[in-house]
């Protein structure tokens, strides 16, 4: 695509991240569905601060949801059995070669 049908699609992309913008709204992300710029300012823009951003306008950012922001992120943890102290199975290895 050349600058021309940039022009006609209305896409804007950032210098700063290198993200694009369509319509002045919708967010194409890199990876994962499109979103919008108040999602891309919770999740990119307000830490990356760099010189350029093209997406620090709060009137065309709108309202920011809780959605927007990463949750938690909750990682499975498996309970694993309890290491024995060093010294307890160095004696059981002494006791083997003991008996």
């Amino acid at each position: 695509m050349d600058n021309s049908d940039m022009k006609n699609t209305n896409i804007e992309v950032c210098p700063a991240c290198g993200v694009k913008i369509e319509a002045g709204e919708r967010v194409l992300f890199s990876a994962g569905p499109v979103g919008t710029r108040a999602r891309l300012w919770a999740r990119v823009c307000q830490y990356a601060k760099k010189p350029g951003c093209i997406n620090l306008n709060t009137d065309a950012i709108g309202p920011i949801a809780a959605s927007d922001y990463y949750g938690d992120i909750e990682l499975p943890v498996e309970v694993a059995q309890p290491v024995e102290p060093l010294a307890a199975v160095v004696a059981g290895i002494q006791r083997s070669l003991d008996g």
